[in-house]
């Protein structure tokens, strides 16, 4: 993170967070850590950054799938427990409790997680 030398001056900067300022300040020092630059913007609609507002994570147009993968990575490292719930998931089970459900249920029978938001 930081301001950016000559040749980033040129790159094109993309968002790909909004989070609250202490955890996209936590991703963003997490990337700077692993070698991909970053920068910090308030999101529209705040001008002082102390309403508790929201602030974009940005990164350049080129790093943002190794950004992307890295903060998913981080996120598991995190919280483990969205590995186990993401493997339930790939197996028909819930990811909340972790019963078998088919492929096409909208609801686990067993706690009632609602599996498929259904926009009708």
């Amino acid at each position: 993170m930081g301001t950016p030398n000559q040749e980033e001056a040129h790159d094109e900067w993309v968002a790909i967070k909004e989070e609250a300022q202490e955890w996209i300040k936590e991703l963003a020092d997490m990337l700077s850590e692993n070698g991909i630059p970053s920068r910090l913007t308030l999101a529209p609609g705040c001008s002082a950054g102390t309403c508790g507002c929201k602030f974009h994570l940005l990164v350049t147009k080129e790093n943002v799938h190794a950004a992307l993968d890295r903060i998913e990575e981080y996120y598991m490292t995190v919280h483990p427990e969205l590995r186990e719930s993401q493997e339930w998931v790939d197996q028909d089970r819930c990811p909340a409790c972790g019963h078998h459900v088919g492929k096409d249920a909208k609801e686990c029978s067993d706690c009632g997680l609602l599996l498929i938001i259904d926009e009708a």
